[in-house]
């Protein structure tokens, strides 16, 4: 009988705390709303347009509800601008790998310092998939050769 009415306590304790989570969690999503309705009207700060005064409209039909989306910021770099960075550091990758073939893919993640480990990794292994260069596994890591 103990037990149970532990279990009880427990289970209301539970129930009590979801409530105030979602409560709390509702609040976030209000905030947040809000603040990306302010960031909008900041972006685009024309006043809307004053309906003439012979063709007015009663206030509550003027009014729609509007879907707040989220702000999604544009890449600076365009991707014309990226390919271009992309072909001069395969050029450079290409370079250093006919400069010493059978160089080790681990020793290129010093000299590409401007990538992450994981981004070179990826690009490496494009790079093998598409004939430019020829990868061997040897151990944990991949000896490079030209194509």
């Amino acid at each position: 009988m103990f037990w149970f009415i532990v279990l009880l306590l427990l289970a209301g304790a539970g129930f009590y705390f979801y409530q105030k989570l979602t409560k709390i969690e509702s609040e976030i999503r209000a905030e947040q709303e809000a603040e990306i309705a302010k960031a909008q009207q900041e972006q685009s700060p024309q006043p809307p347009p004053e309906p003439s005064p012979a063709v007015a409209k009663p206030a509550a039909a003027s009014v729609k509800a509007k879907k707040v989306e989220p702000i999604v910021k544009q890449p600076v770099v365009s991707e014309a601008v990226a390919a271009e960075k992309d072909l001069a550091l395969e050029k450079k990758i290409v370079a250093a790998v006919v400069k010493q073939p059978g160089v080790r893919q681990t020793e290129l993640y010093g000299k590409f310092s401007e990538l992450n480990k994981k981004q070179l990794q990826t690009l490496l292994k494009e790079m093998a998939d598409s004939g430019t260069l020829k990868r061997e596994k040897k151990g944990s890591s991949y000896l490079l050769f030209p194509a």
